[in-house]
């Protein structure tokens, strides 16, 4: 398959899974474009006998997140005032994250780290647990027993609001 074709079938997804580790819109756009030229830049480094497509892209778009997070902290405690971050941060959420959807997204914002990415793997990425435990170097059953724990919290936090 070429890379306009799995552009177009997995983009959504991918967006998806950065949209819900980050929480927001703008940034996720930003990563994940950024993940998608990187990907085609090194497209020829793609290994299909070490996975799928699927799993690159979701591995090159968690070492994005992953960047971003550790320059995020890096800029924060080595901007002049540390303001310029704290004031970013506040944003008015998009149209199409009313109701439901803007909810969920604020109870995932309550997890810790390693349950948002198992979740966002889970739920955005279309990942298996096998295929989740390989790329977070877990056991399949801790992954399961993790996600669970991680989705018997969402349920609780959607349910309280």
């Amino acid at each position: 398959m070429d890379f306009a074709t799995l552009y177009r079938e997995l983009f959504k997804s991918v967006f998806a899974y950065v949209l819900c580790r980050v929480g927001d819109r703008a940034l996720a756009e930003d990563l994940c474009a950024a993940a998608w030229r990187k990907a085609y830049e090194k497209q020829e480094q793609f290994n299909a006998d070490k996975g799928t497509f699927r799993q690159w892209i979701f591995t090159i778009a968690r070492n994005e997140i992953n960047m971003h997070h550790r320059l995020y902290y890096v800029r924060k405690f080595l901007s002049l005032t540390g303001w310029e971050e704290v004031l970013g941060e506040a944003r008015a959420p998009a149209p199409e994250e009313d109701g439901e959807n803007a909810r969920l997204l604020e109870a995932v914002s309550h997890l810790n780290d390693r349950e948002k990415e198992l979740v966002a793997l889970k739920f955005y990425s279309g990942l298996n647990n096998r295929q989740i435990a390989a790329q977070l170097h877990m056991t399949e059953s801790n992954v399961g027993t993790a996600l669970h724990r991680a989705v018997t919290k969402l349920r609780k936090e959607m349910k309280d609001e």
